[in-house]
């Protein structure tokens, strides 16, 4: 079983007692077992290690497992130790408070035979709230997973500039060889890390496979890292991921990047109405961007409007306007 695995699938792991034996019973209840858990003890004070050996020792486990342990360093770390440490032909990021449809790993599997071991796969997922119950949502199930069987990367990143397409790093299932072959890896200490992980992913993978169905379940929690944080937290790493993939862009001047960028500029600011250190730190890669955004977004009216009008008086009004 250690062999030959096809599928890595890394979990870090942090105070997360209430929900990790949920994901792993998703894991255990996989209907293809071709898969190894690399699981990251990112230095969690509360019972989600004993839990989870619990039901692991408990459980018939049909898929191989492992688990590595670090003093608390944040996501970021943790799912680079887990990127170092897969030996499947690809990667998926899965988080700790989550949970996968049991028919995930078949699927995913599948596609990859079906269509020649593409170097990217994407999948679309749903809401649960803190008991498991489905949540209604309309953010990023875009109409591309309906249309589409598979698509180059210049179609997919359109798509997330559009927000058709989350931009989690959950989102999608990647070969290891892309992530290593490029020194892609996640940056430590930041938040919102996967805003300028996912897309230069997704800019390397030149044929991506995209399955319609719901296979990634998204729990939706108090207390979560995006619901509690203070301005000076999120300015300074919303600033740095931001700018970390405008040099990406730099780099590679494609227009496609070029819209991911503005859309990630134009959303923070909208996020963050008051901050005027975001503003005028965002605002000129804004401007520089501008044409690409555009061009990628002349059909939505509304969302042109909003990046038209991100001034700093400008977007408050158009927020207070938009209630």
């Amino acid at each position: 079983m250690k062999k030959n695995v096809l599928l890595s699938i890394i979990v870090p792991i942090y105070n997360v007692e209430k929900y990790i034996g949920s994901l792993v019973n998703s894991l255990v209840k996989q209907t293809n077992k071709n898969f190894e858990v690399i699981f990251i003890d990112d230095g969690s004070t509360d019972e989600s290690m004993q839990i989870l050996k619990e039901i692991m020792a408990g459980s018939e486990q049909e898929f191989s497992s492992k688990l590595l342990q670090q003093v608390n360093q944040g996501l970021s770390s943790a799912r680079n130790i887990g990127i170092l440490n897969a030996t499947g032909e690809y990667i998926f990021f899965l988080d700790s408070d989550d949970e996968i449809e049991i028919n995930f790993v078949e699927t995913i599997l599948t596609s990859c035979y079906k269509y020649s071991q593409p170097d990217t796969l994407i999948f679309d997922y749903s809401y649960i709230d803190e008991f498991g119950n489905a949540l209604d949502n309309n953010y990023g199930h875009g109409s591309i997973y309906r249309q589409k069987d598979l698509c180059t990367s210049e179609q997919i990143l359109t798509a997330l500039a559009k927000d058709e397409i989350p931009t989690t790093a959950w989102s999608f299932v990647t070969k290891r060889s892309l992530i290593e072959k490029h020194d892609l890896l996640f940056s430590v200490g930041k938040k919102f890390e996967d805003n300028n992980f996912t897309p230069k992913v997704f800019y390397f993978s030149k044929n991506i496979v995209v399955i319609s169905l719901r296979l990634y379940r998204y729990r939706k929690r108090s207390g979560s890292i995006m619901s509690n944080h203070p301005e000076k937290f999120f300015s300074d790493d919303a600033i740095f991921v931001t700018y970390d993939l405008l040099d990406f862009y730099d780099q590679y001047k494609i227009r496609e990047l070029g819209a991911v960028v503005g859309k990630l500029a134009m959303t923070t600011l909208v996020f963050s109405p008051d901050s005027k250190k975001l503003y005028n730190e965002l605002n000129p890669i804004r401007k520089k961007v501008f044409k690409d955004y555009i061009s990628i977004e002349k059909g939505h009216i509304k969302r042109i409007k909003m990046y038209v009008f991100s001034s700093y008086v400008g977007y408050k009004l158009y927020r207070l306007v938009k209630g």
